[in-house]
């Protein structure tokens, strides 16, 4: 079974795509709606997941 990716590597992947998250500087739950619900576009999803994907592949071929 791979290994997951670590928190910072999740968080850099979600920065590079939305300037929210960068400015908010992490990914943990806040129990506050404003500040855990974001507009997100469809692309920008789509992009987070195809370099996490991309992360995952790496990670498997270095072992």
């Amino acid at each position: 079974m791979a290994k997951k990716l670590s928190k910072n590597t999740i968080y850099n992947i979600a920065a590079n795509q939305l300037r929210d998250i960068r400015e908010r500087g992490d990914l943990e739950t806040r129990n506050n709606d404003a500040e855990d619900f974001l507009d997100v576009s469809v692309w920008s999803i789509k992009k987070m997941i195809e370099e996490a994907y991309e992360e995952g592949l790496k990670e498997v071929q270095r072992k």
